[in-house]
């Protein structure tokens, strides 16, 4: 929560090598969702989907690999255990560990997959469930 409510006070634009928003995120697009789902203790590392655009969904496969491959700090790798320990209802409950939380959904899914039949909500790619990871 730290980490967020800093990243609304990003100056926008900045390009140079002491820029503090070094990916131009814009705190607008920031989803509402995220500052309810967050947990006081945990975090997570967000996905990119292209310069200046971050997918804020969490990315249970890339922040596992992440702490397994010891790229991630002790620090880290506790804090994303932490949100899953706090999320584990909606992150694994009684299915497999989903691929990212939340799926893309409606309109949101129908613009970005292209209405793709097999990249349907919560299906393998969008948000699904990769038993492999069990």
């Amino acid at each position: 929560m730290r980490k967020l409510n800093e990243i609304y006070r990003y100056k926008t634009e900045e390009y140079s090598y002491d820029a503090v928003n070094k990916f131009n995120i814009y705190p607008d697009q920031i989803p509402p969702w995220l500052v309810e789902w967050m947990p006081s203790k945990g975090s997570y590392l967000i996905g990119n989907l292209q310069p200046a655009h971050m997918d804020f969904r969490f990315f249970s496969l890339g922040n596992l690999w992440y702490i397994v491959s010891s790229l991630a700090t002790t620090g880290q790798s506790h804090a994303m255990w932490d949100l899953i320990e706090a999320k584990w209802s909606e992150l694994v409950a009684n299915m497999p560990f989903k691929i990212c939380y939340p799926a893309f959904e409606g309109q949101e899914w129908r613009i970005t997959t292209g209405s793709d039949p097999k990249n349907t909500p919560w299906s393998y790619h969008n948000g699904g469930s990769w038993p492999t990871l069990l």
